[in-house]
């Protein structure tokens, strides 16, 4: 009975630390990232900031790139979405005012600067496995809508949130303005005259027109 709980335990612990050292992995990068950009993330550096070997990244990454793309990832997966409202247009609002939340963060900022640089080094597969893993996260938002009646079960999901994003990221890093909540209720505004159908909750929700 004893030799068998041992015999588990001792199973168990390579899991346990791998899960640890990947963790604190990821930790060091993103750090870096913040304080130093891409460049600052070499395998030296990572190692030494995780308190590892670099021989331990070696073995589990190709090069430098994987070893990054993989921390982006393990950020996103850690992100929750808030879970679906009362209405199409309360659920977004809050997911933007969200992302601008984050962007506006220097983590935010310096990871939007890294994936362009990841984007050019990788030859433009990345960033769309972590568009793509946000897209899988803000399902239950649009399932919820098209449930309600609020979309159509047809929309076109990725423009959708394409078109209510990308004035966020333009408004923060071209214009250099601020995203303020008067903002993002207007790009939400409009996002939902332009896909909910007349007369949806959505369209009920929306901000009355100033005078």
């Amino acid at each position: 009975m004893n030799q068998d709980r041992s015999s588990t335990e001792v199973k168990r612990r390579p899991g346990g630390r791998t899960a640890e050292v990947t963790a604190r992995v990821h930790d060091a990068i993103l750090d870096l990232i913040v304080e130093g950009g891409v460049d600052s993330c070499t395998f030296s550096t990572v190692a030494q900031r995780a308190g590892i070997e670099r021989s331990t990244l070696y073995r589990r990454f190709p090069d430098r790139w994987d070893a990054i793309i993989d921390a982006f990832m393990a950020r996103a997966a850690k992100d929750v979405m808030p879970d679906p409202g009362k209405s199409f247009a309360e659920d977004l609002t809050s997911i933007l005012l969200k992302l601008v939340e984050w962007l506006e963060s220097p983590l935010g900022s310096a990871l939007l600067a890294a994936a362009i640089e990841l984007r050019r080094a990788q030859e433009g597969t990345f960033p769309r496995p972590y568009f793509d893993r946000r897209m899988e996260q803000l399902a239950p938002m649009f399932e919820a809508a098209i449930e309600r009646g609020e979309l159509r079960a047809t929309v076109d999901r990725e423009t959708l949130f394409a078109s209510a994003a990308g004035p966020i990221y333009f408004r923060i890093f071209i214009a250099g303005g601020a995203a303020d909540e008067d903002f993002v209720r207007n790009i939400v505004d409009s996002i939902c005259q332009l896909y909910c159908p007349a007369g949806s909750a959505a369209k009920l929700s929306l901000s009355p027109p100033i005078p």
